[in-house]
């Protein structure tokens, strides 16, 4: 039986580009998914220019130019009456976002991964975790032509989403969970795009609706729509009725997308949880939505499984050369990535609860929508280009945080 330095169960934004850094080091690495290479899965599919900064680094974000993706330079802030244009400012020289599919985006991941000398193993089922007392030294799982299989390594990394097969075996708790807010769902779109470089945005507290408009990949444009959580019954019961409803809210965008053709069905989910999960322990780590999620409605995802992947690859790196002992390294990086991701959570969470704008913000708007600085600034805080704390006042940064604690007490008094 092979011995791995790392197996990584799950191939999309957090485990491919886990595995390519890995094999880049010279490390021996075992890369497996349930599905197919490169097939689609629901997504905000909003590459956010911190993380297309670590694309850059990694030499992928040519290949993501290279198939159409658009970049998003321009972006639109409609906030009840008040209107914010510019852009964001650039991040280590990035100066777009990338709205990739995730079927195009993914196979680049794991093409890179392949390159690299990463082992994959498509369409393979992770059926337990091996276990040498309290530590996880491997996995059992079952190929695509129906042989079961063991193999062992210095670590197991979960990169496999929410309902993490990883996270649940190991009984990774959530040590911040602050329920879930909203729904979302979303469609392709054709016929009518205005521009292949710009996003918008609406946001109507007193109707608690929130809504982003962008182009991607096909010519296509992607309409995706919150609701709160509360009318996540109605909305399923049907969405097609609820999604164009909601649609006559914003005029100018109900008005495009009836002149277009809608080339999708309607996707989405009212399973929007915002936590944080202890991400690691003995020979065992997680990243991306395994360790972390949060409502897509700040279109953090893809970055932040990006971000995971950087600092697990520097931490096990240090591990593997003997550098760092490797459980120090494990919960150095569930550390890190905590720290570094903790004020976007706040914040994302704090808009998730589609509740009236604070009247500090109602405030600050007029005047940022002066000021071309400010709003690009503004629009900075929102894209995870301009930390927060550069913008928002400390009593806000407090309100963002509470509103997290709130959301906590709340998940503790219905359990």
């Amino acid at each position: 039986m092979t011995e791995y330095d790392a197996i990584i169960v799950g191939a999309r934004c957090g485990g491919a580009p886990t595995a390519m850094l890995l094999a880049r080091a010279g490390h021996k690495v075992l890369l497996v998914d349930r599905m197919a290479f490169g097939s689609d899965i629901m997504s905000t599919h909003f590459i956010k220019r911190t993380g297309a900064s670590r694309l850059n680094d990694w030499g992928l974000l040519d290949a993501i130019r290279d198939i159409g993706t658009p970049a998003i330079e321009h972006l639109s802030f409609n906030i009840d009456d008040i209107t914010l244009k510019g852009n964001a400012p650039a991040y280590k020289g990035i100066d777009a976002d990338f709205t990739p599919r995730r079927k195009y985006l993914d196979k680049i991941l794991v093409d890179a991964a392949i390159e690299a000398g990463v082992e994959v193993r498509e369409k393979f089922r992770v059926d337990e975790l091996i276990f040498d007392e309290d530590r996880v030294v491997g996995i059992k799982g079952t190929g695509k032509n129906g042989t079961q299989v063991s193999e062992r390594a210095k670590v197991i990394v979960g990169a496999d989403g929410t309902n993490s097969f990883v996270g649940n075996s190991v009984k990774a708790e959530c040590h911040v969970d602050a329920g879930i807010h909203t729904c979302g769902f979303y469609a392709y779109h054709s016929g009518m795009r205005e521009a292949d470089n710009a996003a918008i945005l609406n946001v109507l507290t007193d109707k608690r609706r929130f809504y982003i408009n962008f182009p991607t990949n096909d010519d296509l444009d992607m309409v995706f729509l919150f609701w709160p959580t509360g009318e996540a019954k109605s909305v399923r019961k049907d969405v097609e009725a609820a999604y164009y409803e909601s649609l006559k809210n914003v005029p100018e965008l109900e008005a495009r997308v009836r002149g277009g053709q809608r080339e999708s069905r309607i996707m989405g989910t009212h399973m929007l949880p915002n936590f944080f999960r202890r991400a690691h322990g003995p020979g065992w780590a997680l990243v991306g939505d395994a360790a972390l999620h949060r409502c897509p409605i700040t279109a953090q995802g893809i970055t932040n499984a990006f971000t995971h992947a950087e600092i697990l690859a520097e931490e096990l790196c240090l591990a593997f050369g003997g550098d760092k002992n490797i459980d120090v390294a494990l919960a150095d990086y569930d550390r890190r990535q905590f720290e570094q991701l903790k004020p976007m959570f706040d914040y994302t969470v704090h808009l998730a609860m589609l509740q009236p704008t604070p009247d500090l913000v109602q405030k600050m708007l007029p005047l940022i929508s002066q000021d071309v600085a400010a709003t690009s600034a503004f629009m900075g805080a929102f894209l995870g280009s301009v930390p927060l704390n550069q913008v928002f006042p400390p009593e806000l940064m407090e309100r963002f945080a509470s509103d997290v604690e709130r959301g906590q007490r709340a998940v503790k008094a219905r359990a």
